[in-house]
């Protein structure tokens, strides 16, 4: 981005929710098809804020996170390509890209990548990585239910 003013505070997402990196107190930008990516990915279905918005095709909301509760396995895989690709539907029927693919693996036994690949019509391509770690299976190991019976 040739101006550092223009554009959206670039949103980048933690174990922690989202953050804003500063530079010289101006907020680092995006040109708003990442946040537009991250934002239809992170939103769960039923986010209290759709209540403002009157037509239901500008409501958010996915079910990307949900699907990546559920145990992992192949069909799970599955489902949360399906998931990544149906969030960023809108992206396609607005014309903002012309093609949203998605891949998702399983780089060690207790994590599930997703990496989304978001072609504007006249730009270059996006590629978005998404780490999934299942910090709640840690704890049950280390924490299991059968020890506090």
């Amino acid at each position: 981005m040739a101006d550092r003013y223009q554009g959206d505070p670039k949103l980048t997402l933690d174990e922690n929710g989202a953050n804003l990196t500063f530079k010289g107190g101006q907020p680092e930008m995006d040109r708003g098809l990442e946040n537009a990516a991250l934002i239809s990915l992170h939103t769960r279905e039923g986010w209290a804020g759709n209540v403002y918005q009157r037509s239901p095709a500008n409501r958010i909301g996915s079910k990307y996170e949900k699907t990546l509760e559920k145990p992992i396995t192949l069909q799970v895989f599955n489902d949360v390509r399906n998931a990544a690709k149906s969030a960023l539907q809108w992206m396609i029927d607005n014309r903002v890209a012309s093609t949203v693919e998605a891949e998702v693996n399983n780089p060690t036994g207790k994590q599930v990548a997703t990496m989304v690949l978001i072609q504007p019509p006249s730009d270059d391509p996006l590629v978005l990585l998404q780490t999934k770690n299942c910090l709640n299976w840690i704890s049950q190991k280390l924490d299991p239910a059968h020890l506090r019976i």
